[in-house]
Formats: structure tokens, C-alpha cells, sequence
């Protein structure tokens, strides 16, 4: 397990970032000009290769005079709408380094909801790359009525395109450490994604311990890889938190496990980081005889928690004594707030539900629906107090509660006797008479190692449930399986299940299912059999 550092609560709460984040790249080119920064492939919208902190920073002065050229100034918004590469945080940092407002907005998010994010944008600037372009290109006529101007990183044969590819000289004028910095989005497992704004000190708080961490044990020999999704929270207070310590990183584009084999292989990271829908997919990594994992200490995940049997599996792919799993809890608009490790001693035992336990400067409670505190061990809904909480959401009438007022997450949950929270369901989700959904998902593809994913889906006001089963290719698709898994756990009748490829669940940029999108599907399906039998 890693060796301990005191994270001081009074320690923690004079931490400050040390320059805005638009004015980060080039702080950190100064300090640390040779601290590798790699990716996995080309830099497109760069035309370059970057390797090291110092050349990040010349790409973002670089996009920076190319977004000055194409009229981009302080106090704009720009929507930024690209490939999910660590691009787009090199051009967030260019257009906070103006003094602009970015809201990065995932690619794979519908057409229909992009534009709904415009509109509560306002008046927005829009910033695409071919990708981007190419996704919004049958909501076009929409998309010019929304948005001020459309500016694309390369040339266009369409005359309402602005493209950036002449430069002029930008001037600088980051924004303030309180100041609005990024708007990001929130997942939309559960409905259309809302709008969260973020400045560089609450994204600084999300990350203020892990740079404590990182200052005190990270040397030269780590390399932490990651495959995210670039535009959310998380991601982009991590990117702080490289630039702040000057530490090694290695972003990975192509998650397909050859790819990510290759890389693994060629790098040897101590630290990797992704989804944990992504981690199920690598899964076959650690039975590999080349053993692409031996060198990874840290497996990381601070999206979702992970299933028992992949933690199982990735411990046992390294060949560090000390490997351990890092799980977080938190969301967009709070920040981490709780923070789990697990080593392989615990492995057999954990259950992804256990969320571990609040660090200094963040609180977690369980009230009733009256706001009531309940004791421990009784189910009710999560709140939480972080350092990390957003500074507000976007395009709605929803006034910011005070820092020191608690936070609703939306779930359900309960404390444990000895401090940790359990995670049990998300609110729309819980069915009542169940203490947890995800728990009895995560039993059954305990049960399954031939799915990479089950979800189970409440499709009726009576809580009826269908099954979504995803095996890997070539995997079992038999139901008297899933049956038989069914009724080991207990259940008096039987849940129908459907077997579909992965590939074709709805997912949101972090590869969450989309629980509600699943849910109208379903219902949409059962309602057009039924006309079909009447």
C-alpha cells in the first residue's frame, strides 16, 4: 500500500493555486520545461508532436494567436465542440489565457442537447474541429441561429465558417482565481446533461489534496496514463494539478485493448487511470503472457465505481506488491468527496457500494426526505460539503447555495458505523423494497465473467425490471444463465433480459449508461409491441 502523507486539514486550506489556470501552461513551461507530457498519437488540430510541459505551452500560445485571429477576445463565450483528445484542453487553456469563457461540450453528446446547451449559453461563439463539425452538420441551420459565430481549427469550404488557421499576436488577460474559468457538463445519466460553471479555485479544490500526494511521493520514475474524457471536471482539475507539480503524464486517445497494450508496453506507467466501462474492457490486459499491467501501482477511478470482479482482475495483471485501486466519489457540481483504497488483501472483500471515506475539508451526511440527518445505517439521501463545489449551474433559474450549506448528490445511500459511505442507487433509479440496484448488477456479473456490462432497468410505476446484458464477443447469450444467476440471488421471479452489444448502449461521454435514455427506449419498444398485438 502507498506510505501515508498528512493531509492536514489547516495545512489543506492555505493551498492555492499558483496562477490562474489560463496562465498555467506557461508557469509550468518555466518550472518544469522537460516534465514529459505524451500522448498516444498526433497532435491534428496542432500539426505537431508535444512531448514535454514546455511544448504544451507552446501550443496553447499558439492556439491562442490562432483564436485571436479569428476575433475571439476577453469576456466571449466560446463553445468548444472537438474530438475527445487532450486537444481540447490545450485550446481551453488558450481560450482562458485570452480571458474568454470556454464550455467544453462532449462530442458524443446528441446533436439536440448540444443545441439545448447553446441555447442556455447564450451568446455563444462556437469552436469546432472537423469532428465537431461534422456531428452538428444536420442541426446546421439551428446551430448558425444559436451561435454568434462558428469557427473551425481548419479550412472549410462553407462561407458562415470562420476558420482559425491565420495567427495574430493574443493578448493575454487570464481570467481571476474566483472568476469563472470553464462551464463543463454534468454526465446525463438520468435526463439532458445541465451546465456547470467552474473557476480555478474550486477546480483547485477538487484536486488540493492530490497535489499534496503528489508533491510527497510522486519522483521522475512515475507516469500516470489516462483515456477520459477530456471535458469533464475531473479531467480538467487533473490537468491543473499536472501543470501545478510538473509531473509525468501520458494521455491516451484510442482506448481499443490492442492499442492500449502497445502503449502500455511502450510506456510502462505506474498509474492508469479511465472509466470503469473502459477498465471492463481491459480486463483481458491482465490474463495477457506479455503482461502489459506489471508496472501499474495505482488503477484509478473517480467517474463511478467499479465492478468487484475488474478490480479483482487488474490487481492481479500487476506485478507491484503495493497495487492498489483508488476510487473516488463526487460529481460535477460537487467535486470529490469521498476517497477509497484498495489493496489486494481487501480485493475479495469490496464492494463497490462502499465509497470509502470523506478527506479532510469535505463532508458527507444521510437525511430523510425533510432534510433530517439520519443515524448510521439507515438509508436515505446523500448530501455533501467539498472544497470542489461549482460555482454555478448555466441557462437556469437555480440560485447557487451557500459554500457552507450541504449539497444534495442525488443519491441514495447510508453512513457505515466506522465513518465510510455507502453508495447504494441513484434517486430516479432506487426501487423501493431493494436496498441497491447496482449492488444486485454487481452480483450478477459476478456471476457472468461472460458480460462486460448489465444494467437493470426500472421500466414500470410498479417497479418491474428489465435486464440489458452486454457479453464480449462471442460470449454466451443463453437467458436459462442469467436465470440461473437470477435465482441465486434470491429473486422470487424471474427479470426478462435482453443481450445487446455494448456498442449499442446509450452512453454518456464517460461511458455511463444512460439510465433514462435506456428507460424511454424500452418503454418505447413495449409500447409499439403492444399496438402491434392489438
Amino acid at each position: 500500500m502507498p506510505s501515508t502523507v498528512d493531509l492536514n486539514t489547516d495545512v489543506l486550506a492555505t493551498l492555492r493555486p499558483s496562477a490562474p489556470f489560463g496562465a498555467m501552461p506557461g508557469l509550468a513551461a518555466d518550472k518544469f520545461p522537460d516534465a514529459p507530457f505524451l500522448t498516444d498519437g498526433a497532435w491534428p488540430i496542432a500539426g505537431r508532436t508535444v512531448t514535454t510541459a514546455g511544448e504544451l505551452a507552446g501550443v496553447v500560445d499558439d492556439f491562442a494567436d490562432r483564436l485571436w485571429a479569428a476575433g475571439v477576445r476577453a469576456g466571449d463565450v466560446i463553445a468548444v465542440i472537438q474530438r475527445n483528445h487532450v486537444e481540447v484542453e490545450a485550446a481551453m487553456c488558450a481560450i482562458g489565457k485570452i480571458g474568454a469563457l470556454p464550455a467544453l461540450l462532449h462530442p458524443a453528446m446528441d446533436p439536440g442537447e448540444m443545441l439545448e446547451c447553446l441555447a442556455r449559453l447564450g451568446t455563444a461563439r462556437v469552436l469546432v474541429d472537423a469532428d465537431g463539425l461534422a456531428h452538428l452538420m444536420g442541426v446546421r441551420n439551428a446551430l448558425r441561429s444559436l451561435a454568434v459565430r462558428i469557427i473551425c481549427w481548419s479550412e472549410t469550404n462553407m462561407d458562415w465558417v470562420v476558420p482559425a488557421v491565420e495567427r495574430g499576436h493574443h493578448v493575454a488577460s487570464p481570467r481571476g482565481d474566483d472568476e469563472w474559468f470553464v462551464i463543463t457538463h454534468s454526465s446525463g445519466t438520468t435526463g439532458t446533461p445541465r451546465l456547470a460553471a467552474h473557476s480555478t479555485r474550486s477546480l483547485f479544490g477538487m484536486v488540493a489534496p492530490n497535489v499534496m500526494i503528489m508533491r510527497a511521493q510522486y519522483d521522475s520514475h512515475d507516469l500516470s496514463a489516462r483515456h477520459l474524457s477530456w471535458v469533464h471536471a475531473r479531467t480538467i482539475a487533473g490537468m491543473l494539478a499536472t501543470l501545478e507539480t510538473g509531473t509525468s503524464a501520458l494521455a491516451i486517445t484510442d482506448p481499443r485493448p490492442a492499442h492500449v497494450k502497445d502503449v502500455l508496453l511502450r510506456h510502462r506507467p505506474t498509474a492508469l487511470e479511465t472509466h470503469p466501462n473502459i477498465f471492463i474492457q481491459w480486463e483481458v490486459l491482465a490474463d495477457d503472457p506479455d503482461r502489459p499491467l506489471a508496472s501499474v501501482e495505482r488503477f484509478v477511478s473517480t467517474f463511478d465505481a467499479m465492478h468487484p470482479r475488474t478490480v479483482r482482475t487488474l490487481l492481479a495483471g500487476s506485478d507491484k506488491p503495493g497495487a492498489h485501486y483508488l476510487q473516488a466519489y463526487g460529481q460535477t457540481e460537487s467535486g470529490p468527496v469521498t476517497l477509497g483504497i484498495i489493496g489486494r488483501d481487501q480485493a475479495p472483500a469490496y464492494s463497490p457500494r462502499n465509497v470509502g471515506y470523506t478527506g479532510p475539508g469535505y463532508e458527507a451526511r444521510v437525511v430523510d426526505p425533510g432534510g433530517n440527518p439520519l443515524p448510521a445505517g439507515e438509508i436515505g439521501q446523500l448530501q455533501t460539503r467539498s472544497r470542489g463545489r461549482m460555482r454555478g449551474y448555466v441557462g437556469e433559474d437555480v440560485p447557487m447555495i451557500a459554500d457552507d450549506e450541504w449539497w444534495p448528490m442525488g443519491d441514495v445511500g447510508r453512513m457505515l458505523p466506522d465513518g465510510a459511505v455507502e453508495l447504494l442507487d441513484r434517486v430516479a433509479d432506487h426501487v423501493d423494497g431493494t436496498d441497491s440496484l447496482l449492488e444486485v448488477e454487481d452480483s450478477l456479473l459476478d456471476r457472468l465473467p461472460e458480460l462486460v456490462e448489465l444494467v437493470l432497468v426500472r421500466t414500470r410505476e410498479d417497479g418491474g425490471l428489465v435486464a440489458i446484458a452486454c457479453p464480449r464477443a462471442g460470449g454466451d447469450r443463453r437467458a436459462e444463465r442469467f436465470d440461473k444467476a437470477v435465482a441465486e440471488l434470491g429473486f422470487r421471479e424471474p427479470i426478462p433480459v435482453r443481450f445487446w452489444d455494448w456498442e449499442a448502449l446509450p452512453l454518456t461521454g464517460t461511458y455511463k449508461v444512460r439510465r433514462g435514455v435506456l428507460r424511454r427506449r424500452l418503454a418505447a419498444w413495449a409500447a409499439a409491441a403492444g399496438q402491434e398485438k392489438s
